[in-house]
Formats: C-alpha cells, sequence, structure tokens
C-alpha cells in the first residue's frame, strides 16, 4: 500500500491560495443579477463543483508521483472546490419544502457529474485488441 506523502506547511498555502480562487469564483456567479440564473446559482455551483472534483481526482489517479498528487488534491480539491462549492447555502435551501424536488435533482445530478468529471479524467488503457495507430 503507498504512504502518502507527509503535511507540511506547503499544504496550508495551497489550501488558502485554492480557497481564495474557489470563493472569487462561487461570488462571481452568486452576484449575476439575472432572476433566471439565481434561483439555480447554489444547486449550478455545486453540480460543477462535483464534475471539477471528479476531473481534480481523476487526474491526481493518474500521478506517478504521489507527492504531486498530492499538491493537486490540496489545492484543486481541497482549496479551489472547497471554496467554491458550498454544502451550507445548499443545506439552507434544501431545508424549504418548496425546494426539496430541487435538492434532491442537485444530489443526483451532483453525483453523475462527479462520476462524469472520474470518466473523462482518468487515463484510458490501451485496448488489448491490438489496435494500433
Amino acid at each position: 500500500m503507498a504512504t502518502r506523502p507527509r503535511f507540511s506547511g506547503a499544504h496550508l498555502w495551497l489550501v488558502f491560495a485554492g480557497g481564495v480562487i474557489g470563493t472569487a469564483a462561487r461570488l462571481l456567479i452568486l452576484l449575476i443579477e439575472d432572476p433566471s440564473v439565481q434561483w439555480f446559482s447554489i444547486p449550478l455551483i455545486n453540480i460543477i463543483g462535483s464534475f471539477l472534483l471528479g476531473v481534480v481526482t481523476g487526474r491526481a489517479e493518474a500521478q506517478a508521483d504521489p507527492a504531486r498528487a498530492t499538491r493537486m488534491r490540496t489545492f484543486w480539491g481541497v482549496g479551489v472546490m472547497g471554496g467554491f462549492t458550498t454544502y451550507s447555502s445548499f443545506a439552507v435551501l434544501a431545508v424549504d419544502p418548496a425546494s426539496l424536488p430541487l435538492a434532491v435533482v442537485t444530489v443526483l445530478a451532483g453525483l453523475v457529474a462527479a462520476l462524469a468529471g472520474l470518466w473523462i479524467a482518468r487515463p484510458r488503457q490501451a485496448s488489448a485488441r491490438g489496435h494500433s495507430a
């Protein structure tokens, strides 16, 4: 079993820098004043974040260097996606009985988006049937 690289102060800075970027990106979406976007902004942020976290995870899994994979997960996954997505706002949305269908659809769409991100980002195995270019 592979061991994970040790935590360092650099990891904290990666989370901090990524969090600043992710939070700023979320704010830009939340500031859109179009009512047709506002009602769906929190679910949209979380679905996009699920997809991108799937991509980050798939890319990190493909890394041969465990230290690089950890830095990728730390900056992009914990930092950027942690700052971008918003579970607390989603929880407040889900408490409203009128929003429950939207909350359920958001969770399911987030799962599908994460799986799609993983599928897209993971490297493909060469065909065992001998197809060559």
